[in-house]
């Protein structure tokens, strides 16, 4: 049960003094993470970028730098490129060992340099390419607080039947004292801490580049377990060892929250139209949304000709349907015009196509995204942002195609073959190096028509408590990190499958778990981004967020999480200009939910 309270009755009851329980001592001078950036070869700048948007995923403030003594004023440092006796200057690497010595907590990818083994507690190092499994052997440690689950503590770094190498990789060997957190299957220490002075030193044998960016790009080695319908953690497990050191040593700890409303999870209703009978099936589906108070996407395939693989079905009777799921308040997203299982094959094309030049003998990416999305705006009268590949199959280019065809939001992966739960802003292409997009990639991890074989689909007649329960134990385990889910239900029959997605709405409607179409939470994730909070440390004990925008550019359904402990202050939230913005707040466990405007 969450407590409800206003920040201010908290002042009220304060006094004067702002604080919530007993007065507790300044925070230090600068508050909260650094993220060191070590080095400026593409290997390290490719590393530094996979932290920033594990950060900035999770919703941690940080500064970024590379003055090892602009580091060291904060209480926590994430250490950014491969340590290797050449990085720092003997000046820099003496720093990071008193820093250490003096109380500092430090994390590190890839230690390879024998001047900072004492300070890691290393004895040796060696490189891999053959570890494709890491087991968590820890309990207590701080950094694995998260990894609750036997998924999240034995975790694959590729597929060893289909690959003789995957991602690079360093064995540590302890030195007497140093405690072993993670081990790879060969029984090499992977992760470890070293208590040097009054401060600790983790070493983490993987890159945040070889665990989270390589297979966001859909390249990770095929380590996912299963294709979909699964809870597969093998990414963000190494972004909750950055939340877990965070929210130990950082106090009081920020996060911009990853869930609208600052709910658990959220729950994103889908459904791909791709067959004659899924017009006038959809809206049997979206009346029993609406009856429920929640909304989903439809994805519309515009096939418009014949071919070998069936008749053209976007036509005048169906598309009326489609205006028809408008009207009731339904999200209308593209599905590709030729819903092809060869389209990421496909060359990019020209960017002057339309409907009448298109050749669908002759197919594109950007004919594929283009045309659909002008024919979708021509007939509903709306400006299509949302796509989704048929067979989530994923083109190389297909960002970079979509952005600029005016699309704001991709859906055509899912979460187990990019090992994330959350939204992510995508690169343009598919490449180490590539720039960010604008496009935000929300992954569909439940899908009613694809268990461990392809051929054979998950949701079928008979099997509904089954599917049921994988869908909440999936939801649950999400939700237990604050990440999301996107369900998939084709809308092909409207007895079982249109039974089983009321059932799932209902059973979760009783959680705090937020449900809605993908086009929102994108909206929110967006508005999300802007946010860009920095915090300080003020001379009366209390904290100042600052976000950088003004108050009346604030996007909707944004929540900041505040760590409750006695002592905690009341923060200070101020917009770009330095005015304040009245809040909310919702005592829920270890933290402040604080609601903005």
């Amino acid at each position: 049960m969450k407590q409800r309270v206003t920040i201010g009755v908290l002042w009220l009851v304060a006094g004067g003094a702002s604080c919530i329980g007993h007065p507790s001592p300044a925070p230090q001078p600068e508050w909260g993470v650094a993220l060191l950036e070590v080095g400026s070869s593409r290997d390290a700048q490719q590393e530094q970028t996979a932290l920033r948007d594990c950060l900035e995923l999770l919703g941690i403030p940080y500064v970024a730098t590379s003055d090892v003594v602009q580091a060291a004023h904060r209480p926590l440092i994430f250490a950014g490129g491969i340590l290797t006796n050449t990085q720092l200057t003997p000046s820099q690497r003496e720093t990071l060992y008193s820093y250490v010595e003096r109380g500092g907590v430090l994390l590190s990818t890839q230690v390879q340099g024998n001047k900072f083994f004492p300070l890691f507690g290393i004895a040796e190092a060696a490189t891999s390419r053959t570890n494709f499994r890491l087991l968590f052997t820890g309990s207590d440690d701080p950094v694995l607080r998260y990894l609750n689950r036997p998924d999240e503590r034995d975790i694959s770094l590729g597929d060893p039947t289909l690959y003789s190498e995957t991602v690079w990789s360093t064995e540590y060997t302890p030195s007497p004292g140093t405690q072993v957190l993670a081990r790879y299957a060969n029984g090499k220490a992977a992760l470890t801490v070293n208590t040097y002075g009054r401060g600790l030193a983790y070493a983490l044998g993987l890159g945040f580049k070889e665990t989270t960016l390589i297979p966001r790009l859909a390249r990770g080695f095929e380590a996912a377990r299963h294709w979909i319908n699964w809870f597969e953690p093998s990414g963000d497990v190494f972004r909750l060892l950055l939340r877990g050191l965070y929210e130990d040593n950082v106090h009081p700890f920020v996060l911009v929250h990853t869930v609208p409303e600052g709910r658990d999870s959220a729950l994103c209703l889908s459904h791909d139209v791709d067959a004659q009978v899924s017009f006038r099936n959809s809206i049997a589906f979206a009346r029993m949304e609406a009856s429920l108070g929640v909304r989903s996407t439809f994805f519309v395939t515009t096939k418009y000709f014949r071919d070998a693989a069936d008749i053209g079905y976007y036509m005048p009777e169906n598309t009326a349907w489609v205006r028809q799921l408008k009207e009731l308040g339904f999200e209308i997203a593209s599905h590709s015009v030729s819903h092809s299982f060869s389209f990421d094959n496909f060359p990019v094309g020209s960017f002057e196509v339309t409907p009448a030049s298109y050749d669908p003998s002759h197919p594109t990416i950007v004919g594929e995204v283009r045309v659909s999305k002008q024919l979708l705006d021509r007939d509903l009268h709306q400006q299509t942002v949302g796509f989704r590949a048929g067979y989530l199959r994923f083109p190389n280019e297909l960002l970079r195609v979509l952005e600029e065809c005016g699309y704001v939001f991709d859906s055509s992966v899912s979460a187990q073959w990019v090992l994330t739960n959350f939204p992510y802003f995508g690169f343009r292409q598919r490449t180490l190096g590539s720039e960010h997009a604008r496009i935000v990639v929300v992954p569909v991890n439940l899908d009613d028509s694809r268990g461990e074989l392809e051929t054979r689909d998950f949701l079928r007649p008979g099997n509904q408590e089954e599917a049921l329960h994988v869908w909440a134990e999936v939801i649950t385990a999400n939700a237990e990190n604050n990440a999301t889910n996107c369900l998939l239900i084709h809308p092909t029959d409207t007895t079982y499958k249109l039974e089983t997605e009321r059932r799932l709405i209902d059973s979760i409607r009783g959680h705090n778990i937020w449900i809605g179409d993908v086009g929102s939470l994108v909206r929110f994730w967006v508005g999300r981004s802007r946010l860009q909070p920095t915090v300080r440390g003020e001379s009366d004990g209390r904290i100042s967020i600052v976000l950088n925008l003004k108050r009346s550019d604030l996007p909707s359904g944004q929540v900041l999480a505040l760590e409750a402990r006695p002592g905690t202050p009341v923060p200070n939230i101020l917009d770009a200009t330095g005015e304040p913005i009245p809040f909310q707040s919702h005592l829920t466990n270890d933290r402040i939910l604080l609601q903005l405007p």
